[in-house]
């Protein structure tokens, strides 16, 4: 049986008034607004108290982008309606819409909506849905709202939500967390300019503390880690200068006189030069039993934050990739600091470029400072532009001076904070705190204020207790030690250990990196007793120039200096000479007078590893009448005495001689082979018998 049709009114007799009413406003709001509108005019009229029906006003007016009106409804149904859970509901929809920072234009409209209300109706709003909300983060984001939106309200709702913050944080594994983040980037530049803000000293010092490990831990980790542990994306702008300015904020609420440097990371050395002039004219450091160091925490704080932007600006500069994920590719080339050279030991160098005449004194003038000189990897073909010295306005890609001074700012920082008592026990403890035990470019640079110090015996022991944890180096560690390891050797007249050391290295250049062009200033000219730092880079060309002028230098002093005039360890010498013909050509000429002394010599690796057409033709003219008729051991040839491998070229017949001349001139077609090739195959074969030569 058919049920029975129900008529339009019929279908509506189980509503109320209140919802009838409703009903006819919605059903008009599509086909005339106008309509709709009266309907809800009439309702209100009939049923002020009705939640429903103030509501949906509230929904017409937002729908039709009324801001006036809309806000004045939100504001009757906040007053009058407060319990409701669909209000709050709206509420939560609308303080999401004023925590976005890329609004569309719904977005905007509610923040329009929300600007509309009146100051007493805002402020409840966000407070009570603080209050109301179970997510913690959510809490925490509407409160910062609230001190962003009502800074009246700072120095009491920011400090609640100080506490509120480190509370939540406590289920947090590390300082790199979404909560730690909103305490330092967010609420404390906001919190700390509060004025009439009364926050006991021992908070502040914790609060500083915190931000430190943050900022700290945020620019030693890599990008795509940050992902998943802060909000969004996980950038922070120019966190150093953020770090900064939260130390002068902390500085002036306790008040110190070293606050006002921090308004730029570029003050770094003025405020360096600050602490000093503070602490030599008597600071408050405290005694031995801790007494009368009121002074200690100000210069500990801020001689610490300029250590460690001085720290990984210095690390940044030698390694550009240290923070990435491992297994990430590398995309610049890391550098090292070793000990180098310095004139009159080596010839002059013409392509080194040596600073011009400035009205300032003369770095000579302080022979404890060394010169540190920096030389880019540039690609193979362009000219090397050498960075000679301490200024920081000399051109290039990598500044010497730039890199210096955050070394020697760092070593400076360091000195200071190891000096006393009070601010060695309180560094070591935020030293820890900061995770530095994992650290690995700490540990450069420690070595490295060993070396920059003249400290060589102890730069020795640490570099070699580093080789002995290879299992956990990094790729580039065991080639930098080795190198680190074997310019202090040099430096300490122990030829052999360098030796040994530097040819580590060489064995590991066949698969290294092979871009770039050499050092151009790995000698420089100074007075005798100055000293000389170089920051190589670690691609081949130069990793193996280094090693062949240390082998150089090592070949020369054992022959001209200790008169260790042994041919094979001049044919060493003579080998590695052509790694960078002809800038050892004084050298060169060194050992042929030994040789025209000596009335002869035998090399029997000539022919494997002689290849320059100027050293060729300099021992073809000393086979001759004109140069002397010397004796040249040194063409190999085959012949049925088998104990006879080289030609001699005295008392021997005029084929024999012929064969020698048509020796030397194969020699001279192989001049196209690339040098470096030949280097890298001598020292590898034939290395162990340039170590025997230095021992």
């Amino acid at each position: 049986m058919a049920t029975p049709s129900l008529s339009p009114d019929e279908e509506l007799s189980h509503l109320t008034d209140e919802e009838y009413l409703i009903y006819r406003a919605k059903e008009q709001q599509k086909k005339d607004p106008c309509a709709a509108k009266c309907w809800m005019i009439t309702a209100q009229a009939l049923f002020p108290k009705n939640f429903g029906i103030q509501f949906e006003v509230y929904q017409i007016e937002k729908a039709a982008k009324n801001v006036k009106e809309a806000a004045k409804c939100l504001s009757v149904l906040l007053r009058d309606f407060a319990p409701e859970p669909l209000l709050w509901r709206e509420v939560e929809t609308i303080m999401s819409a004023l925590r976005q920072n890329n609004p569309d234009s719904q977005i905007s409209f509610l923040s329009y909506l929300f600007n509309m209300l009146p100051k007493d109706i805002q402020l409840g709003m966000v407070l009570s849905a603080a209050e109301r909300s179970q997510d913690t983060m959510t809490r925490c984001r509407l409160m910062l709202l609230l001190t962003t939106t009502f800074p009246e309200t700072t120095a009491h709702h920011g400090l609640q939500l100080v506490d509120s913050l480190l509370a939540a944080e406590k289920h947090c594994p590390g300082a790199l967390n979404p909560f730690r983040r909103m305490l330092v980037c967010d609420l404390l530049p906001r919190l700390l300019q509060t004025h009439g803000l009364e926050v006991r000293p021992k908070t502040l010092y914790s609060l500083l503390s915190r931000a430190i490990e943050f900022y700290v831990a945020y620019v030693t980790t890599s990008p795509k880690v940050m992902q998943g542990v802060l909000d969004g994306d996980g950038k922070i702008d120019d966190p150093w200068q953020q770090l900064f300015t939260v130390v002068q904020l902390i500085g002036w609420n306790l008040g110190w006189d070293l606050a006002s440097g921090f308004q730029s990371t570029s003050n770094r050395e003025v405020i360096l030069q600050r602490i000093q002039s503070l602490v030599e004219g008597g600071a408050r450091l405290g005694g031995p039993k801790g007494e009368g160091g009121e002074d200690v925490r100000e210069v500990l704080y801020t001689t610490l934050t300029v250590f460690l932007h001085a720290l990984m600006d210095y690390t940044k500069r030698l390694y550009p990739d240290f923070n990435q994920a491992e297994n990430s590719a590398s995309t610049s080339t890391p550098l090292t600091l070793v000990e180098a050279f310095v004139f009159p030991e080596c010839e002059r160098e013409e392509s080194v470029i040596v600073p011009p005449k400035r009205s300032r004194p003369s770095l000579d003038e302080d022979p404890t400072i060394p010169i540190i000189t920096v030389s880019r990897p540039t690609p193979a073909g362009q000219a090397v532009t050498p960075v000679v010295g301490l200024s920081v306005n000399t051109p290039g890609g990598i500044a010497a001076g730039g890199l210096s001074q955050a070394l020697t700012t760092a070593i400076k920082c360091w000195d200071l904070l190891n000096s006393y008592e009070q601010l060695r026990a309180e560094f070591v403890r935020l030293l820890e705190s900061l995770g530095t035990d994992r650290w690995w470019w700490l540990r450069v640079f420690t070595v490295d204020v060993l070396i920059y110090q003249g400290r060589l015996a102890e730069a020795s022991r640490e570099l070699r207790h580093t080789l002995t944890q290879r299992v956990h180096q990094l790729p580039t560690t065991f080639i930098s030690t080795n190198l680190k390891l074997a310019s202090v050797l040099y430096a300490l007249n122990n030829l052999s250990g360098a030796a040994e050391a530097v040819l580590e290295v060489v064995g590991q250049l066949p698969g290294w990196v092979g871009v770039g062009s050499l050092a151009g200033d790995l000698c420089v000219s100074a007075a005798p007793n100055r000293r000389h730092l170089h920051v190589l880079a670690l691609t081949r060309p130069q990793c193996l120039q280094f090693a062949t002028t240390l082998l150089i230098h090592a070949l020369r002093q054992r022959i001209i200096v200790d008169r260790h005039m042994d041919d094979l360890c001049i044919g060493h010498l003579i080998t590695l000479l052509q790694y960078e013909w002809p800038k050892y050509m004084n050298t060169f000429e060194e050992i042929l007078q030994i040789i025209r002394k000596q009335g002869g010599f035998s090399y029997p690796l000539f022919y494997s590893y002689i290849i320059t057409p100027d050293i060729l033709e300099e021992f073809m003219f000393l086979a001759t009448k004109e140069g002397g008729n010397l004796q040249m051991d040194i063409i190999p040839i085959n012949h049925s005495n088998k104990q006879q491998r080289t030609i001699s070229t005295r008392g021997v017949d005029r084929d024999l001689k012929h064969d020698f001349k048509m020796g030397m001139k194969k020699l001279m077609l192989r001049s196209s082979e690339p040098i470096e090739g030949t280097i890298i195959t001598f020292l590898t074969r034939e290395g162990s018998l340039v170590h025997e030569n230095l021992m």
